[in-house]
């Protein structure tokens, strides 16, 4: 009976060994189960913050395109505008150029019969008031052009700069 006894409480005190090592173990697995559960929700909440990061990335890749977009076409624009500016300067150019011919022909005109000299012959004289005549339409016709050039001109700067 001793022996049953002593064995009895052999077993009472492994069996509470036992079950302290258990309640040990239930402690450290409700622990892991924690960390488990942290970790998950962490990872979740990455998740999202990556979605939402990618999101922001895409939206600013799309706002880079057309910012891109955007200065492809202004240099565009800029360039039709020198265009329109190289045209105003050569219309400016011929404008002066045929103004300064009309001008010589006018004088060389008016000087003609105020000359004491020989009369000259009237085809001559004809044909100075011809080329005259010819020269000022040239002129009228350039300078309605140039002022169509300007207009262009203007319409794309104020369009660059809108």
């Amino acid at each position: 009976r001793a022996q049953h006894e002593a064995a009895e409480a052999g077993l009472r005190a492994e069996a509470a060994a036992l079950a302290q090592r258990l309640q040990e173990l239930e402690r450290r697995h409700e622990k892991t189960c924690e960390e488990v559960f942290r970790v998950q929700r962490q990872a979740l909440f990455m998740k999202s913050e990556r979605q939402a990061a990618e999101d922001r990335l895409g939206a600013a890749q799309k706002q880079l395109e057309q910012a891109q977009d955007e200065v492809r076409r202004l240099r565009e624009l800029h360039g039709q505008a020198e265009d329109a500016a190289r045209l105003v300067r050569d219309r400016d150019r011929k404008i002066t150029e045929l103004s300064k011919e009309v001008f010589r022909l006018k004088e060389a005109l008016n000087a003609l019969p105020e000359s004491g000299g020989p009369p000259q012959s009237p085809p001559n004289t004809a044909a100075l008031q011809a080329r005259i005549r010819a020269l000022e339409e040239k002129l009228e016709e350039t300078e309605t052009r140039h002022s169509k050039v300007v207009m262009l001109y203007r319409s794309h700067l104020l369009y660059a700069v809108q």
